[in-house]
């Protein structure tokens, strides 16, 4: 199942990765749309249109997207899906006002694809668009590029440079 999910880093910075739910997608979209370069898609976000992406959401059990909370604020998102391939794609990560450059981001990354390789496949990737401001982000979190697709660079997970992290799973 992949709603209450709750999984909390043991180190610090000890960020918290929370299942998003309905009360979430306000900042969700305000996010996404304050950060609209760094993403495939460039429109506007209506409220609407957020709400049709999380009924999609809900219905996808291998999609995963989580609040990241520090210190009982909200830090950002981040989620992945398990491909048909059976690939974890990381997708829609964005950090919130005031929670970029504080190593809050990459520790819930480290989180996420604890997760994801524990529990689905160590097969973890990512598209960036190539002039995304955070690409760079990606490699300190331990992704490396493995392929061009022309718009977008093709990241991997790279199991030398990156080592999992302790966390722990509640549901409800």
């Amino acid at each position: 199942m992949n709603r209450g999910i709750v999984l909390a880093a043991r180190a610090e910075p000890r960020v918290v990765l929370r299942s998003a739910g309905r009360g979430d997608l306000e900042d969700l979209r305000s996010w996404k749309n304050a950060n609209k370069a760094g993403f495939f898609f460039k429109g506007e976000i209506t409220p609407e249109m957020q709400e049709d992406w999380f009924d999609g959401y809900l219905a996808r059990p291998r999609d995963f997207m989580f609040v990241v909370e520090h210190g009982g604020r909200k830090a950002g998102c981040l989620g992945f899906r398990i491909l048909e391939s059976g690939e974890a794609d990381a997708y829609n990560i964005i950090a919130a006002p005031g929670g970029s450059g504080k190593g809050l981001m990459k520790a819930a990354m480290a989180v996420l694809c604890s997760y994801a390789a524990r529990e689905f496949t160590r097969d973890i990737g990512c598209r960036v668009l190539k002039d995304n401001p955070a690409v760079s982000y990606y490699e300190r979190c331990g992704f490396k590029v493995v392929g061009d697709g022309g718009d977008h660079r093709i990241f991997t997970l790279d199991w030398t440079r990156f080592a999992p992290v302790a966390y722990d799973v509640t549901e409800g």
